[in-house]
């Protein structure tokens, strides 16, 4: 019930960091799983987050039925397009499923991937280190493939800057 709470909590306050130093489970090894996973976009095409290998990855767990993540999508559309003659690349992952995904991006256009990943990208996120097993989680992996950053919660523009500029030093 603590837990329940406290993840309500942080929803509600729109924004809880994660602990970020470098260790163990933000290495090689734990973002190898977000490289190897394996989801579609809404037309049920594979997305190869493989060949996102040495950039700087911003990765949005995000669903059509949570207001925070619907509200900082547009933002991450406009930093993914300042940010990408830096090597910066963004990805969302939608806990939903195709259909609702689809229908969202027809009235909400988003210019980085979309990769829908229902009840597995729960998974996925949870192994990357989503403690609260909640959306939004984003995390930033560097070119070295390291988790710079984990954030639980709706992320202002200012905050993902900088914690672009330190992951992309």
């Amino acid at each position: 019930m603590v837990l329940v709470t406290l993840g309500v909590t942080c929803l509600l306050n729109a924004c809880s960091k994660f602990e970020n130093a470098q260790s163990a489970h933000n290495g090689p090894q734990v973002s190898a799983k977000f490289f190897d996973a394996q989801f579609k976009d809404v037309n049920g095409k594979n997305v190869d987050l493989s060949t996102l290998r040495g950039k700087t990855v911003v990765v949005n767990f995000w669903s059509t039925w949570c207001p925070p993540c619907v509200e900082e999508m547009p933002m991450f559309d406009d930093v993914h397009r300042q940010w990408a003659s830096k090597g910066v690349v963004f990805v969302g992952i939608a806990a939903d499923q195709a259909d609702n995904v689809k229908s969202f991006l027809k009235k909400t256009p988003v210019s980085y991937p979309i990769a829908v990943g229902g009840q597995p990208s729960f998974d996925l996120s949870r192994e990357l280190g989503n403690r609260y097993d909640a959306v939004p989680f984003t995390l930033i992996i560097n070119a070295q493939q390291v988790i710079t950053n984990r954030h639980f919660g709706i992320y202002t523009r200012k905050d993902l800057e900088l914690d672009l500029a330190k992951a992309t030093k």
